[in-house]
């Protein structure tokens, strides 16, 4: 994101208007003022060609080729960048709430629907990133399992099961877009890579849903990070989620031990970083059992 961000600084500093990518910067135009208007896509996609142009006109490659060559896929027009944000969404913890901020969202539904329901394109990105997530995160928890990795936590059979029911998926020729979210319902296992933690998500057991549900709000059908209870029965930890255990204990205590921090923050430090640290012991006590040791 650090690109993202040093490019949208870049994009900052070519002007002060309210907008981005206004109507204009060197021309007014009193039907579409550059204060008020973001530039059509026609004139982005002409934009992005003549860029394109500029940079090949003054660098070439060591082999003489052109700084940016053609694109196997076709012309580059704005719309194709939909599928780096579906990307940054569906890989990025809390992806999709980071999105609705960004563009200003009042709610994370706007930003699923934001290209219109005219044009079906972007929940279509979305699934097919999400599928791609899941085959490589299938893999990925497989191999992992099949070399030694520790699973502790109420849910960690289940992990177990899971993984090794969806291992043996090896892929199916999509002929449409469309199909990835049919395949995607039977090849997504629901399980859940989070911050020092994995989710085998279960609605009917779910925590987060029933936080929900007791406020009056309606239950997700996925796990929401953000209100996850230490005590959820769908929780499960590999050995990737106890490393970030460990490392966030260590910043823990020492803000528990910090006597420049108001009392409150050290209490709430201390409390974490001793929710933690039964976690650790938990799971290194589970790991002998199973006469396995973990650093």
């Amino acid at each position: 994101m650090d690109v993202v961000h040093a490019a949208i600084a870049l994009a900052e500093s070519l002007h002060e208007l309210p907008l981005l990518f206004p109507s204009s910067l060197v021309s007014a135009h009193h039907e579409r003022p550059s204060s008020a208007n973001a530039r059509k896509g026609t004139t982005m996609n002409d934009d992005i060609q003549d860029l394109i142009s500029w940079i090949n006109s003054g660098f070439r490659r060591a082999d003489g080729a052109d700084a940016i060559p053609a694109d196997p896929a076709g012309r580059i027009y704005a719309t194709r960048f939909r599928r780096t944000l579906a990307r940054f969404i569906v890989r990025r913890p809390r992806g999709l709430i980071a999105a609705a901020l960004q563009y200003g969202h009042v709610d994370t539904k706007v930003t699923l629907s934001y290209a219109g329901n005219e044009d079906p394109a972007w929940l279509q990105d979305i699934a097919v990133e999400k599928l791609e997530l899941i085959i490589d995160q299938i893999e990925e928890d497989s191999r992992r399992l099949e070399s030694g990795e520790h699973v502790s936590g109420p849910s960690a059979q289940e992990y177990r099961d899971r993984v090794a029911q969806s291992a043996p998926f090896a892929g199916r020729a999509v002929a449409g877009v469309r199909n990835a979210e049919r395949l995607l319902e039977q090849a997504d296992p629901a399980v859940h890579h989070g911050q020092g933690m994995t989710c085998v998500w279960r609605a009917a057991t779910a925590a987060c849903r029933k936080a929900k549900l007791a406020l009056g709000l309606p239950g997700a059908d996925a796990p929401d990070e953000a209100d996850c209870r230490s005590t959820c029965v769908n929780l499960a930890y590999t050995d990737r989620d106890i490393t970030e255990l460990q490392q966030e204990l260590v910043q823990l205590q020492a803000d528990a031990a910090d006597p420049l921090a108001p009392q409150p923050r050290r209490d709430r430090a201390a409390a974490q970083a001793a929710q933690h640290l039964t976690i650790i012991e938990r799971h290194r006590d589970s790991a002998t059992e199973d006469g396995r040791g973990i650093a």
